[in-house]
């Protein structure tokens, strides 16, 4: 520190460079040059527009999804469409499942107002709003107890009275997703798919008259539900910002929104350079996004100290608050290859609902590579109720691989070999080794690929960590 005419001078910015990692930047007396301040409020726009993408992609990934919901025919609430004889690396959905039959639709509250979803017994599945944040799960986990019932979901608007005689569920959003599942029975999706096809949804204003239901196939189909990293994102979330309440989003969110041109009421009509940007933003936003997701340094996300099993939902809690505030980067992480932040996923309920591991190393720590060989070794009394299950997915898309077999998965229900242990060997490889196919899932040389291992009905070993899976072993 010097002292000049008995002032104290700080070490502060006065002239001359100052060498930052994004470039250097001029001042004189402490002033930006114009080269530099319009530089550094061209980056700070960038930070903001790239911070915007990690917050709003659980938002942009539901209205992607109900894009192509749309496109293949699913555009009113009594349309919803099922994966009949399930679902197939053919549909882009984020880690989407080939051992469960899948049904998604959407409810269109500012045009229907009050809709009523009658519920069957015994029926699986649940309702978020546009931002994934649970509004009610259907099922033993659910407010109607495994019971089935009537649902009624209101706008956020909502000033009337609520009958008696339902479950009544307020969305914030006047958009509603609807995800079903329900398992196989004897290796066979037929009841299944017979249970969600006795669902019925209407407007409540259309109860004496509500129109038949529609229940589309997407089995084979080519159906993409998967958000972009390109200047298109921004232009999708604005579309979602105008569509719903502002109170959907946070104050803060708000602005971080209008200081990249994104306000509700206001057209989005960025100019050339600002779309440069943003695009440029949605790049960058993709890459940190795909490090946040497949390289976390956040040590809560492994599972077991001696393997190299994650858990989805670090912190447990699908809110992402679990200590105390908001974890952007671990829902971030979550919302980039996954959909569905329901409660019901990181619940602790013995032989009910799901629970989830997943991976992208080897034992050695090595990112899986679809041009080697690996072994998973399952120890015998895996501990669920119901069925387990292993899928193959692309990192690029977070969704199946497509490799060229019907589904990239083995499961209890695909009926894989098992050792006279009572242990599984899951074989992962280009192509097969003889006698091995029943356990195998073709990986494709090129691209890399994670997996994806589900306990549905897991038992209290799951739980305590009393059994656990091997790692994903090279072999040779």
């Amino acid at each position: 520190m010097t002292v000049t005419h008995g002032i104290d001078h700080h070490p502060w910015i006065g002239t001359g460079a100052v060498d930052t990692p994004f470039g250097d930047f001029e001042f004189v007396h402490g002033y930006p040059t114009a080269d530099t301040a319009r530089s550094l409020l061209e980056l700070r726009t960038l930070h903001r527009a790239v911070e915007v993408y990690a917050e709003q992609m659980p938002g942009v990934s539901v209205f992607q999804i109900r894009r192509g919901l749309a496109a293949f025919g699913a555009r009113a609430a009594h349309q919803v469409v099922i994966w009949k004889t399930l679902m197939d690396a053919g549909t882009r959905l984020l880690t989407g499942n080939s051992e469960t039959v899948y049904a998604l639709g959407f409810l269109d509250l500012k045009r229907d107002g009050p809709t009523v979803i009658e519920a069957p017994p015994s029926l699986l599945g649940g309702l978020s709003d546009m931002w994934q944040h649970s509004l009610a799960d259907i099922g033993p986990t659910g407010i109607d107890k495994g019971k089935g019932g009537k649902f009624l979901i209101l706008p956020p608007d909502h000033q009337d009275g609520i009958p008696a005689g339902y479950f009544a569920v307020r969305s914030r959003t006047y958009g509603v997703w609807l995800g079903l599942r329900g398992f196989l029975v004897n290796g066979k999706p037929d009841k299944a798919t017979a249970l969600m096809e006795s669902i019925r949804i209407y407007p409540r204003r259309l109860t004496e008259r509500p129109p038949a239901m529609e229940f589309l196939d997407g089995s084979g189909r080519a159906i993409d539900t998967v958000f972009s990293d390109t200047y298109e994102f921004f232009e999708d979330l604005a579309q979602l910002i105008h569509q719903e309440p502002s109170g959907a989003v946070t104050s803060h969110e708000r602005f971080y929104l209008a200081s990249i041109g994104i306000a509700k009421g206001q057209p989005f009509h960025p100019d050339d350079a600002m779309k440069r940007l943003l695009g440029s933003a949605a790049r960058l936003g993709s890459a940190i996004a795909r490090a946040n997701t497949f390289a976390s340094n956040d040590p809560d996300r492994i599972v077991y100290p001696d393997r190299r099993w994650e858990c989805p939902f670090i912190g447990g809690s699908a809110a992402w608050d679990s200590q105390g505030y908001v974890d952007v980067d671990r829902r971030a992480a979550f919302a980039y290859a996954g959909i569905g932040m329901s409660p019901a996923m990181v619940m602790r309920t013995i032989g009910a609902g799901s629970q989830y591991l997943w991976t992208m190393r080897d034992a050695n720590g090595d990112y899986l590579d679809g041009a080697k060989r690996y072994r998973l070794r399952l120890p015998p009394n895996i501990p669920v109720k119901h069925f387990w299950s292993v899928v193959v997915y692309d990192p690029e898309s977070r969704s199946m691989l497509e490799n060229g077999q019907p589904f990239p998965s083995v499961s209890q229900s695909t009926g894989p070999a098992v050792n006279s242990d009572g242990s599984v060997d899951i074989y992962f490889s280009p192509r097969p080794a003889a006698g091995r196919e029943k356990n195998w899932i073709e990986t494709v040389e090129g691209r890399g690929w994670f997996a994806l291992l589900r306990f549905y009905g897991p038992l209290h070993e799951f739980f305590d960590r009393t059994w656990k899976p091997g790692d994903i072993e090279r072999q040779g």
